[in-house]
């Protein structure tokens, strides 16, 4: 719309210009200067909309990369959260007073690394906190955070697996096998 305007504005300072050179008109010199500044007024409008624009596209395009991130890191820190709070409630419970600040500590740092480690996501809640608790010397009492969520649904799933038939021996590979190594952020 803009750009229509200016060149409106250039057809009529052409226009300006001709009878100017045709007849002596003094009006036309003061219209002719008129339309000009109107005509760079328009395209100077034109081009810093231009860069608003462009500014505001680079702006969008950011917020969207950063929203992406959140929405990729949101599991980790949703499944940090949960190990943090069953953990911390096992050291509540088993720890010495004089241990508590220290253990935690500890804790913070191996759920610091935790994006290190491929299997944070696919390991069972109830795992992640056994181990971390097993490494920090508390004792993981299963009773704690039999009231959670994800421990009751860990525990639906572990009866329906163990409802489920079972291959019979020599039908198949032999059933795979969890890894040895403990994972990155578990050591400390």
């Amino acid at each position: 719309m803009l750009r229509e305007l200016a060149e409106i504005g250039m057809r009529l300072a052409r226009r300006v210009a001709r009878q100017a050179e045709e007849a002596d008109a003094g009006d036309a010199g003061l219209v002719f200067s008129r339309i000009a500044r109107a005509v760079r007024q328009t395209l100077a409008l034109e081009a810093r909309l231009e860069g608003e624009l462009a500014v505001l596209t680079r702006k969008a395009a950011v917020e969207r990369e950063q929203a992406a991130e959140r929405a990729a890191r949101a599991p980790v820190r949703e499944r940090v959260r949960i190990v943090r709070r069953a953990v911390a409630r096992a050291i509540e419970a088993d720890a010495d007073e004089d241990d508590v600040e220290q253990l935690f500590d500890d804790l913070g740092e191996r759920l610091c690394d935790r994006e290190d480690d491929a299997d944070f996501l696919d390991r069972p809640v109830g795992e992640l906190v056994a181990l971390i608790c097993k490494d920090l010397g508390v004792a993981a009492d299963p009773s704690l955070w039999e009231d959670e969520a994800w421990a009751r649904a860990e525990a639906t799933a572990r009866a329906i697996a163990a409802d489920a038939p079972g291959p019979e021996p020599g039908d198949g590979p032999p059933p795979a096998t969890l890894p040895s190594a403990a994972p990155i952020w578990l050591s400390g």
